[in-house]
């Protein structure tokens, strides 16, 4: 893909476009329509005239963070719902807004055990790969991905990450071959999969919209029933594959070993933990990464290592 059509594909899905509109939209009407909310009922929760909820839903991805909270809040959203609702319109999410979740005695536990693993990063997301908690050495490789206009980062969600981030394909393999045999190709088919279970999941629909709007991405997922027949659909598995840890400045092995939790709470949990090995030898990365860690820049559609 050239960085002309880069472009185009990461403005067609930015906050403010028709496609992202769209996608916001689609998540709210979801949850109104599951807790039998009529428009008008939701325009009297929020305390406003339904003229004017429908110019909110006619900029529905430009939100700012205090109107997407009122809409939460009248929607009574689950925690993972309204962490999508932020992602997005683009917003940063107030802190813990991934859970009533964290707020668990079961949770606790879950942080310090995995608080535990000293050596090796822990993440533990949802069902919609929702990022829930984290350990430190997690933060340590992960928190300083620069942010992108879509909202994809891994401390926020693995798979839009994988999916939607342009440096992903770097970050995650080194390059093009390497990231799409061993984290995109998986991650579609294991995304496949489960919207098959789960299709009227709005937050794997809005997903899916934003798939079908960059021409790359949208022919990769549609190889994925075939993915699936070769390799199954398990999105990791313990072999190793190429990871750049910024602490030590390069790419090593990373191997991941994945473990389902249900817990008592309603939403399932999978844990993830990643066990580094040096490559023999060492080889010295082709790939420029200064400004890859940025926390405190937003990338623009466009922006950042493109390949193919």
């Amino acid at each position: 893909m050239t960085r002309a059509a880069q472009r185009a594909a990461e403005a067609a899905v930015a906050p403010g476009s028709h496609a992202r509109d769209a996608m916001v939209v689609q998540l709210i009407d979801g949850v109104r329509q599951a807790r039998g909310y009529t428009k008008l009922a939701l325009a009297q929760r929020l305390e406003m005239h339904p003229r004017s909820l429908r110019n909110w839903m006619a900029r529905a991805s430009t939100l700012n963070s205090s109107e997407v909270a009122r809409l939460a809040e009248a929607l009574g959203m689950s925690a993972e719902n309204r962490a999508n609702l932020y992602v997005l319109t683009g917003q940063l999410p107030p802190a813990g807004a991934v859970g009533e979740l964290l707020r668990t005695p079961e949770m606790a536990l879950y942080q310090s055990m995995i608080d535990g693993l000293e050596h090796h990063p822990s993440v533990v997301y949802s069902d919609c790969w929702d990022v829930v908690i984290t350990n430190k050495v997690f933060r340590d490789v992960f928190a300083g991905v620069r942010r992108h206009a879509t909202g994809a980062h891994p401390m926020i969600n693995t798979t839009r990450f994988v999916f939607f981030h342009p440096d992903a394909p770097l970050l995650l393999g080194g390059d093009e071959t390497s990231f799409r045999d061993h984290w995109l190709m998986p991650a579609l088919a294991n995304f496949s999969a489960t919207l098959q279970r789960r299709p009227e999941e709005p937050r794997l629909r809005a997903i899916e919209q934003e798939i079908d709007q960059r021409p790359a991405l949208r022919r990769a997922y549609r190889r994925a029933p075939r993915w699936i027949a070769e390799n199954g659909d398990i999105a990791i598995n313990s072999s190793a594959r190429l990871l750049w840890d910024p602490r030590v400045g390069r790419l090593v092995n990373a191997h991941i070993i994945t473990e389902a939790h249900q817990g008592y709470q309603e939403t399932s949990l999978q844990r993830a933990t990643f066990i580094f090995r040096e490559r023999t030898p060492p080889p010295v990365s082709p790939y420029k990464q200064d400004g890859l860690f940025d926390l405190n820049s937003v990338d623009q559609p466009g922006k950042g290592p493109v390949f193919g």
